[in-house]
């Protein structure tokens, strides 16, 4: 079961998103995205951050003042 399967079984959940959020617009959102692409895609964002961190940080890299 995923977070979201569990959070549409609980009663009254709609009673705990934010003013505008359904569980309609969260199911349809849900449904655009396979789980294998949306894990594809928190990858891809997650190797980018990662990089964007390590360059960052890198000391031989020179910050201009």
């Amino acid at each position: 079961m995923t977070p979201f399967e569990k959070l549409k079984s609980l009663p009254g959940a709609e009673q705990c998103l934010k003013p505008g959020i359904t569980i309609a617009a969260l199911a349809e959102q849900a449904a655009a995205q396979s789980d294998l692409d949306a894990a594809l895609a928190l990858n891809r964002a997650r190797a980018r951050l990662l990089d964007l961190i390590h360059r960052e940080s890198d000391p031989t890299r020179r910050r201009s003042a």
